[in-house]
């Protein structure tokens, strides 16, 4: 089952024992409804919370939309509550291509021009294409000269390397570029070179492991918070639903 449900109406459900805190859920597809049923807190006790609902784009994550049981001796009667907290927040994952991009931290006004990054197996000779840098983003981050332009690289350390003219193999001096302030990223278009490039000594104790080229997907995921959890023994069901169709009609007008 997958996200392509092609106009079609999808649902899941999910039971589960309770262990009375809160709880991160993994959805088979993005629901747009989620219904927790405590299947245990119909009993005849006033305040009791049967039933949370969730909804997709609220306006604030948190909330949730509850029964409430208020007759405690014919355990009937309900009335309905928005709780601001320790309802619902959407977990989901960002997904996309996972090992062919990093973050960049550091650059240096040097020749050569070095990049400092978040930890990531790269490769000596290796060509990598800079973007989201410069000043035409909403807070301008510096580097403009070297946005959106490839460069191939010499490893330096675990977490730097220093830049070379991907065609002439100079080293880029960046003595004179625009001062660097924050953001950017990496994005690597070759992928490995060699199985031990850069060079590990001794190569048969710890060969170098490249980085896998793969598409990490899109997880669904909901935390439910301890005022939607229960206490630890309850039973649940969780009801998932992914309408058919979905339309935003926005303010109606009079």
């Amino acid at each position: 089952m997958s996200d392509l449900f092609q106009g079609r109406t999808m649902t899941a459900a999910y039971p589960f024992i309770s262990a009375g805190t809160a709880h991160t859920f993994t959805f088979l597809f993005q629901p747009d409804k989620v219904v927790f049923v405590n299947l245990t807190d119909w009993a005849a006790v006033a305040a009791n919370l049967p039933i949370s609902v969730w909804y997709r784009g609220l306006t604030t994550a948190a909330h949730a939309f509850q029964h409430v049981v208020i007759d405690s001796a014919a355990a009937q009667s309900f009335n309905f509550r928005d709780l601001s907290s320790n309802g619902f927040t959407s977990a989901n994952t960002a997904g996309g291509v996972a090992t062919s991009h990093a973050t960049i931290s550091g650059i240096t006004q040097a020749d050569p021009c070095v990049i400092t990054h978040s930890a990531y197996t790269f490769q000596t000779n290796q060509i990598v294409r800079i973007t989201d840098l410069g000043s035409d983003m909403p807070t301008a981050r510096g580097m403009d000269q070297l946005n959106n332009n490839r460069y191939r690289i010499v490893v330096i350390n675990s977490t730097s390397f220093s830049l070379k003219d991907v065609i002439t193999g100079e080293a880029v001096d960046s003595s004179a570029f625009t001062a660097y302030v924050s953001g950017g990223r990496l994005n690597l278009e070759t992928r490995v070179l060699a199985l031990n490039n850069p060079q590990v000594s001794p190569y048969d104790s710890t060969p170098y492991t490249p980085n896998v080229f793969s598409y990490d997907p899109i997880q669904y995921k909901l935390t439910a918070g301890t005022s939607v959890m229960g206490a630890d023994g309850d039973q649940f069901i969780i009801e998932a639903y992914k309408f058919g169709q979905y339309e935003d009609l926005g303010d109606l007008l009079t």
